[in-house]
């Protein structure tokens, strides 16, 4: 029997803003990140806009306070920052929206350019069979930055390994920007969530949605 999927991004389409810039203001509020490190990090973030390094590695930078802390505790922080940050800033509209695909019955994934570290701990807010995320290794280094056709075989890696078989006609998805645009694409039922002018020109044709 063939399933049918509702795949939800994160960023600016269940949550105002980019969440690992959310968390590394609160390293700095919090004394984990310093100023000099915090000016090296936007410097890296800048230069991966400009193209000149990988996102990997201004990812790995907003992620190395993690390293100061013991695995138990890092768990701790993450939990906490979810909970405190993320989760009483989500649009209420996406998480009914969300809510009511996993009550009709749908596989409900959270496919997120952010990372698994921290965004993994919203199954305990969320109605999500799964979150596939950016991946980090033990010493918070990000080894698969998870974004444009990189979700759509984390999603199709997800299915082939449980042996669902989907039903893409059927299926939703939900994206803000354009790196959405090819998960929007694998389904029946694409819908763009408070999209910038550019996204919704090159997105043309699929429904939008004003979520706050």
């Amino acid at each position: 029997m063939k399933r049918k999927l509702a795949l939800f991004d994160f960023d600016d389409t269940m949550i105002k803003g980019d969440s690992i810039a959310t968390l590394v203001r609160q390293f700095v509020k919090q004394g984990h990140m310093s100023l000099p490190y915090l000016m090296k990090t936007l410097w890296a973030t800048l230069q991966w806009k400009r193209g000149k390094v990988p996102v990997e590695v201004a990812k790995s930078m907003s992620l190395s306070p993690l390293n100061k802390m013991g695995q138990e505790q890092v768990e701790q922080y993450c939990k906490a920052f979810v909970k405190d940050h993320l989760v009483p800033n989500l649009y209420q509209d996406a998480v009914d929206k969300m809510k009511a695909h996993h009550e009709a019955g749908d596989l409900v994934l959270l496919v997120s350019a952010s990372p698994y570290v921290y965004l993994q701990h919203l199954k305990d807010a969320l109605p999500v069979d799964d979150i596939l995320a950016t991946q980090s290794n033990q010493a918070h280094l990000v080894t698969l930055n998870v974004v444009r056709e990189d979700k759509n075989r984390q999603i199709k890696a997800w299915l082939n390994a449980r042996g669902i078989e989907a039903d893409w006609e059927a299926s939703s998805a939900y994206g803000d920007s354009a790196n959405d645009l090819p998960m929007l694409g694998m389904v029946g039922k694409p819908h763009l969530v408070n999209p910038k002018p550019k996204t919704r020109e090159l997105g043309k044709g699929i429904p939008v949605l004003h979520w706050k």
